[in-house]
């Protein structure tokens, strides 16, 4: 089994992936700063994603989480003409605790997000969670994981084969969970279940 890693772990490791990527500093990649301030544009963030995945053993979601939502929600529910709704503020608010609710008062832009779900936090907070929904062990024998490859781990002992969580899988997961608490009658509820 492996040593649980610690936030101030994630979190120097991620910044140390940042400032490789876009060749500044890692001391400014603090909690607070988003991505794109740092200089990061489209193929910087597919940079960071794969060494990331490589360096946490984890499968990032290329979607944020109001893009899964809007699946399952359908159209018009979360935003309507670029802004989000009431409900698209509350799923926000229940999925990402540490967002200031004030900061969701009035209209608000859907494509201001974009920097929100950009923070430094916001993907740390992303890692630690794929990092404690992936396996530590085995599930056949317990024995020790490699590292993931092709986002599958080979047990080092009997050799079976674990696939990665990915982070659309959860977060598909749990907007169908916060779909049926919140917005779903029971038949509703059962024809998403199955």
């Amino acid at each position: 089994m492996k040593p649980e890693i610690s936030h101030g772990e994630v979190l120097r490791k991620f910044s140390e992936i940042v400032a490789k990527s876009l060749h500044i500093d890692a001391s400014k990649v603090t909690e607070d700063v988003s991505l794109d301030d740092l200089g990061a544009e489209s193929l910087d963030l597919i940079e960071i994603t794969m060494e990331a995945e490589d360096v946490f053993n984890v499968w990032i979601s290329e979607k944020s989480i109001l893009q899964t939502a809007a699946e399952v929600f359908g159209p018009n529910v979360l935003e309507q003409d670029g802004f989000l709704t009431d409900t698209g503020k509350a799923l926000l608010l229940h999925r990402m605790p540490e967002i200031d609710p004030a900061s969701l008062e009035g209209q608000v832009p859907v494509k201001d997000l974009t920097k929100y779900f950009l923070r430094v936090s916001a993907w740390v907070r992303m890692i630690e969670t794929l990092i404690a929904k992936n396996p530590q062990a085995c599930p056949q024998c317990g024995g020790e994981l490699d590292k993931a490859v092709a986002f599958r781990m080979k047990c080092k002992q009997c050799g079976a084969e674990t696939a990665l969580i990915s982070g659309e899988d959860l977060n598909q997961q749990w907007v169908r969970e916060f779909y049926n608490q919140h917005f779903a009658g029971p038949a509703v509820s059962d024809a998403l279940a199955s």
